[in-house]
């Protein structure tokens, strides 16, 4: 008869629940993060567009244009644009949060599974960075010689049943499990 072990239910995050690991984000979010930086680009220039108009007829009467009058009306009736200049940039900036953070990143749906996931490429190039930052350090300090301190000698016993080299304060062996 063959039984399986007793085993702790996964993490779905230690296996990243059966799918490849992810190093880059998938392409609808690169298109709806620059979709969203169009959308931003687009609101700004409706909502100037209105400031820009009310500009010109300011100017007119200004310099004493007695038909500038006229044009009043008409610029205060192009208001909505400078509102709908502003709503087309908050869609541009949710549109690019969404393709920055993922569904679940951005707060569209609610799960931390997929938040972590829609998250993996950005924690992997964080890890990497870090990683870069600790090996260049431990590089400078061996090019300068300047360690600060004595180098600090690591005593290893050696595991009696399968002779894995083990630190001094380990109590159990971490190749086989068995007492030190």
């Amino acid at each position: 008869m063959n039984q399986r072990p007793f085993s702790e239910p996964s993490s779905p995050y230690a296996n990243n629940g059966g799918r490849p690991r992810q190093y880059d984000i998938q392409p609808w979010r690169r298109w709806a993060y620059y979709g969203g930086a169009v959308l931003q680009g687009a609101g700004i220039l409706v909502f100037l567009g209105f400031f820009s108009s009310s500009y010109g007829v300011f100017n007119r009467v200004h310099a004493g244009d007695e038909t500038a009058f006229t044009a009043v009306p008409h610029m205060f009736s192009t208001f909505p644009l400078a509102v709908l200049g502003l709503l087309i940039y908050g869609a541009g900036q949710m549109l690019r949060s969404v393709g920055r953070k993922g569904l679940a990143g951005s707060g569209l749906l609610l799960s931390p599974t997929r938040e972590a996931r829609d998250a993996e490429p950005w924690s992997r190039s964080k890890g990497a960075r870090r990683n870069f930052e600790v090996e260049e350090m431990t590089a400078l300090r061996d090019i300068t010689g300047a360690s600060g301190a004595a180098p600090r000698q690591e005593v290893r016993i050696r595991c009696r049943s399968c002779g894995y080299l083990e630190t001094e304060d380990a109590t159990f062996c971490s190749a086989c499990g068995q007492r030190v």
